[in-house]
């Protein structure tokens, strides 16, 4: 019995220590994760500015995934494209319709829509200005989300003896909401439309079309990813369709400023090959590089569309916490980079759920832009450089 209680406790003293040495284990990557992040991260109102500069400098499509709804983010582009247009960037890829950047980018205001979008018409003007009047900036690159009523509209224009584009029209009257998309749709096919134009490179009746069509698949659950394919897809094909419109287009860097889901590499967490991803791998079959950055906000609030919402994303993402409590600036930028080759080292089976996370934003982003405080966008506050610098 004496011989058993020995052999247990020796038994029981050596599972500790094998406990102990696997915690340890465990525990280094995370502090050498700390270190990384440490060493890597740079105050955005100063070197992280110069960092992004030069990364825009040696890359030809610079990905900025955003977080909607802020004042930051058009703070930073603000202060970040008059350099970049000297770096020889001229167009950005935005997540608006070809119609919308149309008429953000080159009609004067007032005289157009009243446009509700993710660009303002101020944001559209500051990016507009070291162009020639007649030249498209903003590339239109996504559905007509918001107000596709407009769409309709224009097309009738074109064509006043339509009667299905005219109960369109009338079914719009008051404004769109996603569940008119079925019937709006159907109608759309049945239309006897000839009379089209292309706007910001776009044929009108089609961009109406794919966002009837991406509407109608939203309202279902079970056609919910259908849409979010259909959507990507879309971004894809016109960005092409910018992107080729002629040679001196294709020799000219291009910015693309999307909401932070669609500029990922790999595919994301809905199990979605984004528009980032996309070009990341576009760029390697044209020769070129490209180089993204998103940002998450760690405290206060966002604003769009007379909808205002918490903006601190620091339990969405193991990530963001982790980041956000290693931060030591207002606005921190991140260089992932270095963690990748750190994170892979451990094997799949024995990462926290903490490293799986890291591993995803790491593998997914070049870097990553935390703003302890977001502050609601407001259209009657001037856009001003980094923490308030014009």
């Amino acid at each position: 019995m004496l011989r058993y209680r020995r052999k247990l406790i020796i038994a029981s003293l050596f599972a500790l220590i094998l406990n102990a040495h696997a915690q340890a284990s465990a525990e280094q990557p995370d502090s050498q994760v700390s270190a990384v992040l440490k060493a890597h991260q740079y105050d955005l109102e100063n070197q992280g500015r110069d960092f992004l500069l030069h990364e825009a400098e040696d890359s030809d499509f610079f990905l900025l995934g955003e977080l909607h709804g802020d004042n930051e983010i058009p703070a930073l582009l603000r202060v970040l494209w008059p350099e970049m247009w000297k770096l020889g960037y001229r167009h950005i890829a935005a997540e608006v319709s070809p119609w919308v950047a149309y008429q953000l980018d080159l009609v004067t205001a007032g005289q157009g829509e009243d446009i509700r979008a993710l660009w303002t018409k101020q944001e559209a003007t500051a990016v507009h200005a070291f162009a020639d009047s007649k030249t498209s900036v903003l590339w239109g690159c996504d559905m007509e989300e918001e107000q596709p009523q407009f769409l309709i509209r224009a097309l009738a224009r074109l064509n006043p003896a339509d009667s299905n584009l005219a109960s369109m029209v009338a079914l719009t009257g008051h404004g769109y909401q996603r569940k008119m998309a079925p019937d709006l749709l159907a109608s759309a096919e049945q239309s006897t439309t000839t009379a089209d134009e292309d706007v910001n490179d776009v044929s009108l009746r089609q961009n109406l079309f794919d966002t009837l069509r991406i509407e109608r698949n939203r309202l279902n659950p079970q056609t919910k990813m259908i849409a979010q394919n259909e959507r990507e897809q879309l971004m894809k094909d016109l960005f092409l369709k910018h992107y080729r419109r002629d040679p001196q287009t294709r020799s000219a860097k291009v910015l693309l400023r999307f909401g932070r889901n669609h500029l990922h590499r790999g595919y994301d967490a809905r199990g979605i090959s984004t528009l980032g991803n996309f070009i990341s791998e576009f760029a390697i079959s044209e020769g070129k590089k490209a180089f993204n950055v998103g940002a998450f906000g760690a405290g206060g609030k966002a604003s769009l569309g007379g909808n205002t919402w918490n903006a601190d994303e620091r339990a969405d993402e193991l990530a963001f916490a982790l980041l956000a409590e290693e931060a030591k600036y207002s606005a921190t930028l991140f260089d992932l980079r270095p963690l990748r080759a750190l994170l892979h080292q451990i094997p799949e089976q024995k990462r926290s759920a903490l490293q799986a996370n890291l591993i995803y934003w790491a593998d997914s982003y070049d870097a990553l832009i935390c703003y302890r405080n977001v502050t609601p966008l407001s259209l009657q506050t001037p856009i001003q450089g980094i923490n308030g610098r014009q």
